[in-house]
């Protein structure tokens, strides 16, 4: 009997509370190249980050930039002017818009609505299929007449790295184009394109406004204060039951085509209800197309490509949500730039570095989740088995940062100042967490690799490979066994390096249970497993240090030295949940579904906490478990889609 995730409204609609600040929570929405637009559920940006088209510009380097940083949004009618947007500034919210939004929904677009006076006006976010041009709609739904809306655009033209301050290099040259016009502040980058769907005014009024506050980035010890530049504003009118578009891109949009367009976009869409709806919803956002190039971004917003993120997202992004075709792509697109068996770590081509000991063997494994969802293990040999192949030899001969087999059969690995696991917080130039040596889960990624590519070469009758790697399997099993298991403690030790053994109590040991082919018994399994609920297991994720180490950090915040030092010291991290479940199902089986599902439930609220409808990227490690990093992560969000997976899948 299979159980499936409960079917109930989660966040149908919003009432916001204005009895004090301006809600925080964040919106994030993506198009299909990357292009994002994000800010608060009541307007303001709080970060940097934060804009209302944030897109790629290839001829400036890799990183997004902000075009448009966000839009003045005025209703005048009879006299009388209702401002909609808010700022904050230095100690204060100004304009206080805010308290006219009444509900915000996004069961398929985020959609505002605003109630002042006697006129209800609704505002709704979008892109378009493989449109990198956010469209904004406006409708009047209620009011006795007509009204005028007026629209400012404050632009940045900045990377999002950065902050942008009055200047006189600004070219505020405005060219007119169909509805709107277009503005190219700064030279190398491409025109920001702004129009209407019906023949409004825009009336130049070019000016600098100043001091625009960005609480996040001042919390986490960045510079938080930014001046932001407007070439004019548009005028157009409303009538009740009317609807218009403001478009932003950097092309110039087709406008009379967008209602269609829009029905056409919402006729598609299926409305979210369960947890896994939502999170589906989110897993697309992550797969990134650039060119003939397709990469998984590990999270919004600072961050770019990595290889370990990628291979452990890949399989909950692509295979457990429709999007297969991604997974070769997105493989391919790593395999491209592999070097003497290591896939990059970030970057690619002349920019990869490959500081990794783990996402050759991460690649291992999701090539192994493909296996067992889409594809038989003598095709995959046909496809893959020179890259797998060439990653163990690599690994058993030795290659990059001191990657290399010992003659026990275990993987030693690490140089001096580098963090080459996924524990790589570095501060003043030394890892927080030092696991140079045999590091536990490194091994354990190590066995399943032998034994999985021993087993799909078998199915394609590789006799060579199995007759040189057949007596492997036993050889590591033993040896990490001697290595890391001690029958008095009950559990792993977490690195070994020569005569030094790490016994914290950290999650890494999870691995040796949760990968499809263990080294530990049954009644070790069921050990570490304890170990880990015990001391780790929270209602987000799985703490990084046991609360007993007196290195324990139980919150993630402040700037970015001591967000480092406590990044694997302790905080939560929700993309451990998924090798949890498969572990606990594996000792427990029936008898443990029962905390799962509870678990899994219980994450709810979480997709409504700080950025909605996705999971953060960390947790604070210490009651309520505080949200924080990066507000959308993408291993948060395919571990928690394979976490429902193997709950739905799990034999009764």
């Amino acid at each position: 009997m299979q159980i499936t995730e409960k079917k109930q409204p989660l966040f149908n609609k919003l009432v916001l509370d204005h009895t004090g600040q301006p809600d925080c929570r964040e919106l994030l929405l993506v198009s299909d190249n990357g292009t994002y637009a994000a800010t608060t559920l009541c307007g303001y940006n709080s970060r940097k980050y934060h804009g209302m088209l944030v897109t790629p510009q290839p001829q400036l380097g890799e990183d997004n930039h902000v075009l448009l940083s966000s839009l003045d949004e005025s209703v005048l009618k009879d006299g009388q002017t209702w401002q909609l947007n808010t700022h904050c500034y230095p100690d204060t919210y100004y304009p206080d818009g805010f308290r006219h939004i009444h509900t915000f929904g996004n069961n398929i677009i985020p959609t505002w609505t605003y109630r002042f006076g006697n006129m209800v006006l609704v505002k709704e976010w979008l892109f378009l299929t493989m449109d990198n041009t956010l469209y904004v709609k406006y409708t009047l739904q209620e009011a006795d007449s007509a009204i005028t809306l007026q629209l400012m655009p404050l632009l940045a033209f900045r990377n999002m790295h950065a902050l942008t301050h009055h200047n006189n290099q600004v070219n505020g040259t405005i060219t007119p184009v169909t509805n709107g016009c277009s503005i190219q502040l700064y030279p190398g980058y491409t025109p920001l394109y702004l129009q209407t769907s019906v023949n409004g005014k825009f009336i130049p009024a070019a000016n600098w406004y100043y001091n625009f506050t960005y609480p996040e980035e001042q919390k986490r010890g960045y510079e938080y204060l930014e001046d932001l530049y407007t070439p004019g504003y548009f005028e157009l009118k409303l009538e009740a039951g009317q609807s218009v578009f403001f478009a932003a891109g950097v092309k110039a949009a087709n406008m009379e085509r967008i209602p269609i367009r829009v029905t056409n976009l919402l006729r598609e869409q299926k409305t979210p209800v369960t947890i896994c709806d939502y999170l589906r919803n989110s897993a697309h956002r992550f797969i990134i197309r650039k060119d003939k190039r397709t990469i998984i971004k590990a999270g919004y917003y600072w961050f770019g490509s990595w290889g370990r993120d990628t291979c452990i997202s890949l399989p909950g992004l692509t295979l457990l949500t429709g999007d297969v075709y991604y997974f070769r792509k997105i493989a391919d697109t790593l395999l491209e730039d592999m070097k003497d068996g290591v896939i990059p770590n970030t970057g690619s081509g002349t920019h990869a570095t490959y500081n990794t000991a783990d996402a050759s063997l991460w690649l291992v494994w999701a090539m192994q989740q493909f296996v067992r969802y889409y594809i038989n293990g003598e095709k995959l040999w046909e496809i893959y088995g020179s890259s797998l192949t060439s990653i163990l030899e690599h690994y058993r001969q030795g290659t990059l940062f001191g990657i290399r087999m010992e003659e026990d059969g275990l993987i030693h690995a690490g140089e001096e100042g580098y963090a080459l696991t996924w524990m790589d917080a570095i501060v003043d130039n030394q890892p927080v967490t030092p696991r140079s040596g045999k590091a536990v889960e490194i091994n354990a990624l190590w066995y399943n690799a032998v034994c999985f590519c021993l087993q799909v070469a078998t199915e394609a009758g590789d006799k060579n490979f199995v007759k040189e790697w057949a007596a492997y399997p036993e050889k590591i099993r033993t040896s990490f066994v001697n290595c890391f298991w001690n029958p008095e403690k009950k559990y792993l030790a977490d690195c070994v390096n020569g005569s030094y053994l790490d016994w914290s109590v950290r999650p890494n040991q999870l691995f040796a249970v949760s990968l499809p082919f263990s080294p530990l018994t049954e009644e070790q399994q069921k050990a570490v497993m304890d170990k880990v609920k015990e001391e780790l297991l929270t209602p987000r994720g799985l703490r990084t240090l046991s609360p007993h180490d007196t290195c324990y950090l139980g919150h993630y915040g402040g700037d970015q030295s001591t967000r480092d030092r406590a990044y694997h010291q302790g905080t939560v991290w929700p993309w451990m949940l998924g090798h949890f479940a498969e572990g606990y199902l594996k000792v427990y089986g029936q008898e443990g579904r029962w905390l799962l599902e509870e678990i899994y439930e219980g994450l709810a609220p979480a997709l409504a906490e700080s950025c909605l409808y996705t999971m953060a990227e960390v947790f604070d490690g210490d009651f309520p478990h505080r949200a924080g990093g990066a507000v959308s992560q993408a291993w948060s969000v395919a571990e928690l889609l394979r976490f429902r997976n193997i709950l739905n899948n799990h034999k009764q």
